[in-house]
């Protein structure tokens, strides 16, 4: 599978989890405006990188566009579970069986039975086939139920190894920006043969 990042996306080196949380802490501190110390950041760094890791991730990455707050952006496999949709509560709000064969239908489970932090939802082209974004805004019950507030960007990734693409940012602060970015990360995505870490003026072309 073949994705292109733009050049605001920096790429985190898993296959090094040392060098991927050194580098994640690097970015964090260049971009630090709060009272964060440094240890602070390493420390956050270290529990993103992990958390990834045992989520078997393909992908962790730093988004940093312009004029827009920071968002991390994962890319999980998912467990064929076709055609059936099936939602599974959990704190980062991540599904965790994989998507139906049908866009449509998975679009409808996902507003039917996403969560209520499920505002949006769109089928977008890939040349995959049919890829199914949600958007998720937390609201009061996401508080009240002490999950994450952050902003998402969920993408369903028809494929082999079915792909589940999450943008999430804490802030509002440039919204547009992410997901203007994030759709065209999705659309990007293909199984046609590419050389590795491959590189243009505008993006950076991965294997995952």
């Amino acid at each position: 599978m073949i994705i292109d990042l733009p050049a605001t996306v920096h790429r985190l080196p898993l296959e090094n989890p040392t060098a991927a949380i050194q580098e994640y802490a690097a970015i964090a501190d260049h971009l630090r405006t709060g009272t964060a110390t440094y240890a602070d950041l390493h420390a956050a760094a270290t529990e993103a990188v992990e958390t990834a890791l045992n989520a078997n991730a393909l992908l962790l990455a730093v988004v940093t566009p312009p004029d827009a707050a920071p968002a991390i952006l994962t890319a999980v496999p998912l467990p064929f579970a076709s055609p059936a949709f099936k939602h599974t509560e959990s704190r980062v709000q991540t599904v965790r069986t994989a998507v139906s064969c049908y866009p449509e239908a998975l679009r409808d489970s996902v507003e039917n039975v996403g969560g209520p932090d499920v505002r949006e939802t769109l089928v977008v082209d890939t040349d995959l086939g049919p890829a199914v974004i949600a958007q998720r805004v937390p609201g009061a019950e996401q508080a009240r139920a002490g999950r994450p507030l952050a902003l998402q960007l969920q993408a369903f990734v028809p494929a082999g190894v079915q792909l589940l693409l999450t943008l999430a940012c804490g802030s509002a602060h440039g919204w547009a920006a992410h997901q203007l970015l994030f759709c065209q990360v999705v659309r990007s995505i293909r199984a046609l043969p590419a050389p590795e870490d491959e590189d243009s003026y505008e993006n950076h072309t991965y294997r995952l």
